[in-house]
């Protein structure tokens, strides 16, 4: 018993030693987005800071309020803002963002409080993602798998952008915070962390993954339904004025991407949403890459979200203020559209349990 003990134990100290000289792998540029995040940010400002003082000054194309003939009927929170007020304090705001950009990328500003700079770069995350954009974005996503692109404009550009920056700035908030507690820059991980249960983050994940799942059915069960003729939650008159073979193949696809993302929403949490399944030709049986689930689905989650955000506020405000009223014969217009927000805060939800489940060890420093 004794030999074998020690043959054990010696064998456990050979595994732990071979796992301890593991050099650890290179990165690719990628892998390195913990470095050049901080960059981008910069240049994402200075780009803005740029634009701000040439609107502010007189320039043509500011995309908000005044230049913006749509932005009162799709909910957008800058509908009202003048170009030189909004310019001016775009200008400014992105001003202190080159600065805050490079405090984060440069060792000269350690002086700075950890605190603002990750509050800044916070602020400006939620901003640009949640406040700036407006249900224009989820509207001509869904319209371009109907090959609709006419109602793409300079307004819906500058939002896609604008979200691009929010995403940017969220990223170079992590990168930052993970280098000031000298924490690996790909998975934040530190030599005194402690693993996360993968018992409860997949308990709570399933959770969040059902709840996302029923938040998306409503509207699409009441578009099918509407493309099949039938007038659920609308008047007979509504339906027969929309009846038309591309009024119905609208609805269908717009159905459609609502049940088909709460099917995909099922790949969070069953095998097929790791493996490639069968029926994927020469890619049946290979583990699925983790990014290309969670970046899909974190993208998603913010559209739903600044979609859900922007129609919930119009939808509730117009009926406490008695604008519009919902009755048997038009729930299905406005009614549906409420589930939105918690579909895509649950999503959000969702994708980050999947992410932690699978993450594992990481490649780059070991950690696990």
């Amino acid at each position: 018993m004794g030999d074998s003990e020690k043959v054990l134990r010696e064998s456990g100290n050979d595994r732990a030693n071979n796992a301890s000289n593991i050099s650890p792998k290179p990165q690719s540029f990628l892998a390195r987005w913990h470095w050049w995040i901080g960059y981008a940010a910069l240049g994402w400002s200075l780009l803005y800071c740029l634009l701000g003082f040439y609107w502010a000054l007189g320039g043509e194309g500011f995309p908000f309020g005044e230049n913006d003939a749509r932005g009162v009927m799709m909910g957008s929170f800058l509908s009202h803002l003048s170009a030189d007020v909004g310019g001016m304090a775009m200008a400014i705001i992105c001003l202190v963002g080159i600065v805050v950009a490079l405090v984060m990328v440069q060792s000269w500003g350690r002086w700075i409080p950890k605190v603002l700079i990750l509050t800044f770069s916070m602020l400006m995350c939620v901003t640009l993602i949640l406040v700036v954009p407006d249900v224009r974005i989820v509207q001509n996503f869904a319209y371009m798998f109907a090959l609709h692109f006419d109602l793409i404009d300079w307004p819906v550009i500058n939002q896609v952008l604008c979200i691009i920056g929010g995403f940017i700035w969220g990223a170079a908030a992590v990168a930052f915070h993970r280098k000031t507690r000298e924490a690996c820059g790909n998975c934040g991980r530190t030599d005194a962390s402690k693993g996360t249960s993968s018992i409860s983050v997949t308990q709570w994940g399933k959770w969040f993954t059902y709840i996302s799942i029923i938040m998306a059915l409503p509207y699409g069960i009441v578009r099918w339904a509407w493309a099949a003729g039938i007038p659920l939650g609308v008047s007979e008159a509504v339906l027969i004025a929309n009846s038309t073979f591309e009024g119905k193949m609208v609805e269908f696809i717009l159905g459609g991407l609502h049940i088909g993302g709460a099917i995909l929403s099922l790949g969070l949490i069953q095998s097929w949403g790791e493996t490639f399944p069968r029926w994927c030709l020469f890619l049946a049986r290979k583990r699925i890459p983790i990014w290309f689930v969670v970046a899909p689905a974190t993208m998603a989650s913010a559209i739903i979200t600044v979609a859900g955000l922007k129609t919930s506020i119009q939808v509730i405000s117009s009926i406490v203020n008695g604008t519009i009223s919902i009755t048997i014969d038009n729930w299905g217009e406005l009614g549906p559209t409420l589930f939105w927000l918690p579909w895509g805060l649950s999503l959000g939800a969702a994708t980050l349990a999947y992410y932690m489940r699978r993450r594992g060890q990481c490649k780059y420093c070991g950690r696990q």
